[in-house]
């Protein structure tokens, strides 16, 4: 029989998580365009600053109409003071949405984060962030974050049609205030480029110097395709993806995402003795190991 590895209190400090669930009060909520909103939660002193691509997960406080969080990707954050105000962009689909959407300033919701793992921004090459939709959300806290590196963004923000670019005139203006630049396309021309994002990508590629590394989020046909460029011309992707995440810490088991080869093998060598927290060797867990993940860390031939 095969020995069971014992973690150590080395290996488990290691995975220590520094998420906390904390009550939070709004001190911004308006329409965003495109049937969208905007929300900025104030945190409580001690709530760690997320990084651009990591999530929270959103819960009324009771009497509630859902019994599970929402998880929400953070959009911005600014400071004061030493108390952090982080920003969403959402669209009220469902029960719990519809339900955040009626709350107002000085209302308060429960937040458990930050969460995931977010993109590696110091990644060394071109910065190239690619969105699609609502996708858009975690890029403009991503440019942000480059802008205070001192880096300058290419921005590629994509949608079916123009009415489906969420928030794109504000988005413009918040760039050119940084030094970023927007690629527009839709799939109808009505704004931008005729085309899809794949399509403005490989047009701005030749016009910058490589080698380049992408920072992508939006639909999953959209990341597949990104992904799958990358690979093939040489450059380096980190993809935000979706999954249901009911815990957002890897509990539940929800959010499963099918490992490349490669990713197999690595968590075999690495991740041994850590916590199953952080899936098995067949598939990743998006709330813990993602929702960032590297081009080469999935199969895509097994993403829906």
């Amino acid at each position: 029989m095969t020995p069971v590895a014992i973690p150590t209190r080395a290996t488990l400090d290691h995975y220590r998580p520094a998420w906390r669930q904390v009550t939070a009060r709004i001190t911004r909520h308006l329409d965003h365009g495109a049937g969208h909103r905007w929300l900025d939660l104030e945190m409580p002193a001690g709530f760690a600053r997320p990084a651009a691509g990591q999530f929270v997960q959103l819960l009324h406080e009771p009497p509630s109409p859902v019994l599970l969080p929402r998880p929400m990707s953070v959009a911005g954050v600014t400071t004061r003071r030493g108390r952090h105000t982080v920003g969403f962009l959402y669209a009220p689909v469902g029960a719990g949405t519809r339900a955040l959407a009626a709350l107002e300033p000085g209302d308060q919701v429960e937040v458990l984060g930050p969460l995931g793992r977010g993109y590696p921004l110091d990644a060394p090459g071109t910065p190239v962030l690619v969105a699609g939709g609502r996708g858009v959300a975690p890029l403009l806290f991503a440019a942000d974050e480059l802008a205070a590196r001192g880096r300058r963004t290419e921005f590629v923000f994509g949608a079916r049609t123009r009415g489906l670019l969420v928030g794109v005139s504000e988005a413009k203006t918040r760039l050119a205030g940084i030094g970023g630049r927007m690629h527009v396309a839709t799939d109808d021309g009505s704004r931008g480029r005729r085309g899809n994002v794949l399509d403005a990508l490989q047009a701005l590629a030749p016009r910058l110097d490589g080698p380049l590394v992408l920072h992508a989020c939006g639909p999953h046909g959209m990341l597949k395709a990104v992904a799958l460029w990358a690979l093939e011309n040489g450059h380096s992707a980190h993809l935000a993806m979706e999954s249901v995440m009911a815990c957002g810490t890897g509990v539940c088991r929800g959010c499963p995402l099918p490992r490349s080869a490669e990713s197999s093998g690595r968590f075999r060598r690495e991740r041994a003795d850590a916590p199953s927290l952080y899936g098995n060797v067949e598939y990743a867990m998006c709330c813990t190991e993602g929702p960032v993940f590297a081009a080469g860390d999935l199969d895509w031939s097994r993403v829906t």
